[in-house]
């Protein structure tokens, strides 16, 4: 009997008007999770889609609508009224049109513009939630008094099987009026959760949602009767505040476990990697011979960095000609000394002991937030040099770059310094014997590099005496990318500056457009680190608005929260990349990266001489892949 007693009071506390209203709204969102996006997703991270998705609604509509009770409460004084009671009921639902009609008016009010500043969105996103949040109690209603009607004793929350018949009303619908697009997709492009598994997911998700109902519930009212007994108004008035508490336990949580995900990943870069234990034998780069950067402060993308450097009888081997220098990679890890200032004086030192600024070209690179450098586009500067160049790096974080936003400041402060110093040198030098200067930045480096420049346009990098730059994969969060593309500023010649998606972008264009390129930037249409932003959560983003790029669905509708962490996880999955197989989708920019680089460096390639190239870039990798794979091998077998 105590079974089933405790049973029944769960079922009543899982019937309450709060937690119906958050199944409902979290059960009518759950097919939208599963909309086509700009990425295939497996199942694990629909299931992570799909999680956060309900979780978050749940709880956002539980808040809200203890919020309403409570406010209701305080209005009318009703404290006697239990929510068996009828009266209270129809009170509430009261509340909740009021609080769908404030809800409208507030996102009537406040309707989105461009450019419009984040407090703006969040208001509206409020309002929207407000409004969602008392339809979901009006769906609450309608669950309790057809409990109420009830013969059954045992309570039962038909909020959830109500949403689920609305949310699949409504997903048959949109896939009725997008099934022509579908059927346009390219059959490699086509991609879905399969159906068991999406089943599966669909269950965890409800019994996960039910046990997450009966978790809030209990802390909510717990902390809603302490409260109510040390300060004035009652329990329900307080719930609201156990809402927030259980969230914060959770927020508490998450951040505990960033940080050991932290902790974890920067441990890792710093072991060494199989096949990278030993220092290149070349004095012209870091950490070789006579090097002022100790081999082992690397970690395992600068110690890539310095070891696959083109040797010149390869370069001699790809192209059909003599190289005419061993290449010059410079690199100072974010270990080799404890100080910005310290590292910059370090890469001063490692430029003048290799002569880098002898070299025909100086390429300044700003590494992802591993310490990562692209090494098809350093491989392609090299071969269409034949080794004449120098190739400077200073790493600011060991993070991969979504994990690495809180050292975008360090990169871009120890990047100017470093690079107003290079100036300084390269001013007091015979104008013809100065090398040519040119920058190069992939993702969280192409942010940092660009940010140098922020409010100074094309003007500050030709103050710097930056020749031309090409930055791959730019995040969506680049100032100075939005003020160099946007609006008209005094400082920004337009010419001078192209974004595009693909290099046939740049062979459409006219001879006199083309010549007058110097500041090129190149994001891929369905690339997610381009696309991806806080404002995510409270506005619709251009690039789900009509006519939209090439790359994006014209299915995919934008919702807060999902959108957010649609795109999110979108961005994890277009960083997947096979060795040797170039292509350019995603964050994978490798398919035409050597043309690009050959255009925006100005180094007057031939045809004959990029499809060398090209088969080089491809034979390079594989091998780089295969060699890294035996060497792993190799250490599993000691």
């Amino acid at each position: 009997m105590g079974d089933i007693g405790a049973a029944i009071e769960t079922g009543r506390a899982l019937a309450s008007r709060a937690e119906q209203a958050g199944m409902f709204i979290a059960a009518v969102a759950v097919p939208r999770s599963f909309q086509r996006t700009l990425m295939p997703r497996s199942a694990l991270d629909q299931g992570l889609v799909t999680g956060i998705l309900v979780a978050g609604n749940y709880a956002t509509a539980a808040f809200l609508q203890d919020v309403i009770e409570a406010a209701s409460e305080r209005v009318v004084g009703t404290a006697a009224y239990r929510e068996s009671d009828a009266r209270w009921r129809r009170l509430t639902a009261v509340a909740d049109v009021v609080a769908i009609g404030t809800g409208l008016a507030v996102q009537s009010a406040f309707h989105q513009r461009r450019g419009e500043r984040l407090w703006r969105g969040a208001l509206r996103t409020s309002g929207w939630y407000c409004s969602a949040g008392g339809f979901a109690g009006l769906a609450a209603a309608v669950s309790q008094e057809a409990s109420a009607a009830s013969r059954w004793k045992f309570p039962l929350p038909l909020a959830v099987p109500l949403g689920a018949t609305l949310s699949a009303t409504l997903e048959y619908q949109r896939r009725r009026r997008y099934a022509a697009e579908d059927a346009l997709l390219e059959q490699g492009e086509r991609w879905h959760v399969p159906a068991v598994k999406a089943l599966a997911m669909g269950g965890l998700v409800a019994a996960g949602l039910v046990g997450v109902a009966a978790a809030q519930r209990g802390v909510a009212t717990a902390v809603g009767a302490g409260l109510s007994a040390i300060f004035p108004g009652t329990s329900r008035q307080w719930r609201p505040v156990g809402r927030l508490v259980s969230v914060g336990a959770l927020g508490a949580g998450v951040t505990a476990g960033v940080h050991s995900v932290y902790h974890r990943v920067e441990t890792g870069a710093e072991r060494p990697e199989p096949g990278f234990e030993q220092a290149p034998p070349s004095p012209l780069v870091s950490g070789g011979p006579g090097s002022v950067v100790p081999y082992e402060s690397l970690t395992l993308q600068g110690r890539r960095q310095v070891l696959t450097y083109l040797r010149p009888e390869w370069i001699e081997e790809a192209m059909g000609e003599p190289a005419h220098a061993t290449p010059i990679r410079v690199y100072v890890g974010l270990d080799t000394a404890p100080t910005d200032d310290e590292r910059v004086a370090l890469a001063l030192e490692e430029i003048d002991r290799t002569g880098a600024l002898d070299r025909s070209l100086l390429v300044l690179v700003s590494p992802t937030g591993t310490g990562y450098v692209n090494h098809t586009a350093m491989q392609a500067i090299e071969l269409l040099t034949l080794g004449d160049c120098a190739a400077v790096t200073m790493q600011y974080s060991k993070r991969p770059s979504p994990l690495s936003l809180d050292r975008i400041d360090e990169g871009r402060i120890q990047n100017r310094k470093l690079w107003l110093a290079l100036h300084e040198r390269l001013y007091q030098m015979p104008p013809e014997g100065r090398p040519r200067v040119v920058l190069f930045g992939e993702s969280l480096g192409a942010l940092t590099s660009q940010d140098v420049f922020l409010h100074e346009g094309t003007t500050g990098l030709r103050m710097l005496g930056i020749e031309r730059a090409l930055w791959i994969g730019t995040p969506y969060f680049s100032k100075w990318k939005e003020q160099v593309l946007r609006g008209s500023r005094w400082n920004v010649d337009h010419k001078l500056v192209g974004r595009f998606n693909a290099f046939s972008d740049v062979e459409a264009l006219d001879d006199d457009a083309r010549k007058s390129l110097r500041y090129v930037l190149v994001n891929h249409h369905n690339d997610a680190v381009g696309y991806f932003g806080a404002d995510l959560l409270v506005a619709a983003p251009e690039w789900l608005q009509d006519p939209r790029p090439s790359g994006v669905p014209h299915a995919q509708r934008y919702t807060p929260l999902l959108t957010f962490v649609q795109t999110l996880v979108d961005m994890k999955n277009s960083m997947n990349v096979v060795p040797g197989q170039f292509v350019a989708r995603g964050h994978d920019y490798r398919a035409d990266l050597g043309r690009f680089v050959n255009e925006v460096y100005g180094l007057n390639a031939t045809e004959q001489q990029m499809e060398r190239v090209e088969q080089a870039l491809r034979g390079f990798e594989t091998r780089l892949a295969g060699y890294i794979e035996r060497a792993k091998a190799a250490r599993a077998g000691t």
